[in-house]
């Protein structure tokens, strides 16, 4: 009979934990005070609706980190990457071990989007990083869980350099 208790102990223990972060250490509809007792540090910029955090980082890539907010419930954060290569092609090489990150932990994208605006470098994986610059080609792909979807994007124009991010979108309808 002890046996029986504490196993049913156990079984409902476990079947009552809290469920997994949807991003960070962080859950959808944490209050702005809860996300920034969470990051520890206070941010850099806010808003009514959002908190800016700068020097952060995604794995081993420097980032800011923007968290997004509906009736103070968060809803939705984007990294934005701010590293600044001297070659393009190594923020297209780093598009690519984003895409192997997010691929390890969320399973393989659910779309991989190639928007090719001027085919000039098309045949060329060489110069994929030259493309976006030049905005010729602009990338994204596109992850979910049960509660999240997941947009990494790159693009870039001549004058203002590549744009890399991450965003982490509260699905539409879930709860807290």
């Amino acid at each position: 009979m002890l046996f029986m208790l504490v196993g049913l102990f156990f079984h409902f223990i476990g079947t009552c934990q809290q469920p997994e972060n949807d991003l960070r250490s962080l859950r959808w509809g944490m209050s702005r005070k809860e996300v920034q007792a969470t990051e520890q540090s206070s941010p850099y910029q806010t808003t009514d609706s959002t908190l800016l955090y700068r020097q952060r980082w995604f794995y081993n890539f420097p980032a800011s980190v923007k968290f997004a907010f509906v009736k103070d419930q968060l809803a939705g954060a984007l990294y934005i990457f701010t590293d600044r290569h001297i070659r393009a092609q190594q923020h297209w090489d780093d598009y690519q071990s984003l895409v192997k990150l997010l691929s390890e932990r969320y399973g393989p994208p659910s779309g991989d989007y190639w928007t090719w605006n001027v085919p000039l470098y098309k045949e060329r994986p060489d110069h994929y990083g030259d493309a976006v610059l030049l905005s010729h080609l602009s990338r994204s792909s596109v992850w979910e869980t049960a509660r999240t979807v997941i947009t990494l994007e790159m693009s870039g124009k001549p004058l203002e350099g590549i744009y890399t991010v991450i965003s982490y979108a509260k699905k539409p309808g879930e709860k807290k």
